[in-house]
C-alpha cells in the first residue's frame, strides 16, 4: 500500500468515525427524549397512554437491538 492509498485509507476512517458519532449522539438524543416522556413527572404527563406505550416500546426494542448487536459481534 503506497502513501497515497494510506491517506485515502486514513480519510475514509476519519469521515466514518465522524458519522459513527453524530450517529451516536442522535440515539443519545431520542433515547432522552423517549425516557422523558415515559416520566409522568417530566413530559410524560402531557402525552396519552397510547404515547407513552408506543414509546416504551420503541425504548425496549432498541434495548434488544443493541443487545442482539452486541452478541453477534461478539460470535
Amino acid at each position: 500500500m503506497n502513501d497515497k492509498e494510506r491517506q485515502t485509507m486514513r480519510e475514509h476512517i476519519v469521515y466514518l468515525a465522524s458519522q459513527l458519532e453524530l450517529t451516536r449522539r442522535a440515539n443519545q438524543q431520542q433515547m432522552v427524549f423517549i425516557k422523558r416522556i415515559l416520566d409522568p413527572e417530566d413530559l410524560g404527563h402531557a402525552v396519552s397512554n397510547e404515547c407513552r406505550q408506543i414509546a416504551y416500546t420503541l425504548l425496549i426494542n432498541s434495548t434488544h437491538i443493541e443487545r442482539d448487536s452486541w452478541q453477534n459481534s461478539n460470535n
